[in-house]
């Protein structure tokens, strides 16, 4: 029997709620494109796949503005930015669609949305 059969089986027979299946991540493990787009695609009608995507979202987005504050505290790079820096569903959507379509389940998604909040914000 398979350990994801067996994981079913034991959260069906406990009367656990049996997790979705979701997009994969990249071969390497990293959170892809495909499985964003998932998230933020389900997220108005599936409560689990928003808090997720609001979760990622919101550490994507907390996780860069740290770092951006702490590279300029320590002064080990000299970074700023014309605005703040932003991340929404709807940004995070165009930002990914520009990847081609047969890639998004081996495109990491974080570093282009990194790299999209810095560009809108016009950090430099």
């Amino acid at each position: 029997m398979s350990t994801m059969r067996a994981a079913t089986l034991l959260a069906l027979s406990l009367g656990l709620a049996v997790p979705a299946q979701a997009a994969p991540s990249t071969p390497v493990g990293k959170i892809s494109v495909a499985q964003v787009i998932d998230l933020i695609q389900r997220s108005p009608k599936d409560n689990d796949a928003r808090n997720a995507a609001m979760a990622y979202l919101a550490g994507v987005g907390e996780t860069t503005g740290l770092f951006v504050a702490e590279a300029g505290r320590r002064a080990l790079a000299s970074i700023t930015c014309a605005g703040p820096l932003a991340i929404s569903s709807a940004a995070v959507l165009a930002a990914l669609s520009r990847v081609d379509k047969g890639d998004w389940d081996k495109t990491a998604a974080t570093p282009i949305l990194v790299d999209d909040m810095l560009s809108r914000a016009g950090c430099r």
